[in-house]
């Protein structure tokens, strides 16, 4: 019998080699699908200071309207291809601080918030996929 032709089925050596190799090629496709992921998210956690840069820019007082809407149209863009690889920006002020999406860098105490509500939001945090991509930096309030 050649090496390629298949072995009657009884043969239990047959059945263990060919589970092993089946088990051998999910492990593979699995390893290669989470390298995949894991260089995407890697890839796209470079472009979120140029969001930081952007938006900073935005921000400031600019006498230029050409220089703004030049700036505000890269922004744009910018936004539009996260939106594509599913890059999407949390909203995190005036939710509750959750440390699984937030990292809390100040405390205030307040009267006129929540426990651990979140006053503002230093840096945003973005997901990719439904996992954190890059945590947002927070202030919370009241706290104990």
């Amino acid at each position: 019998m050649g090496l390629f032709q298949r072995k009657p089925a009884a043969d239990p050596r047959w059945e263990a080699l060919n589970a092993e190799y089946e088990n051998y090629r999910r492990r593979t496709v699995q390893e290669l699908q989470t390298a995949g992921d894991r260089a995407a998210q890697q890839t796209a956690a470079e472009f979120l200071p140029l969001y930081d840069d952007l938006q900073r820019a935005l921000a400031a007082p600019c006498s230029d309207e050409s220089c703004r809407k030049g700036m505000e149209l890269i922004f744009k863009n910018l936004l539009a291809t996260f939106s594509k690889l599913k890059i999407v920006p949390m909203d995190s002020k005036g939710k509750i601080f959750n440390p699984t999406y937030h990292e809390a860098v100040s405390h205030i105490t307040d009267p006129k918030y929540r426990k651990e509500e979140i006053t503002e939001v230093l840096q945003v945090g973005f997901l990719m996929d439904d996992e954190v991509l890059r945590h947002a930096k927070v202030i919370v309030a009241n706290c104990e």
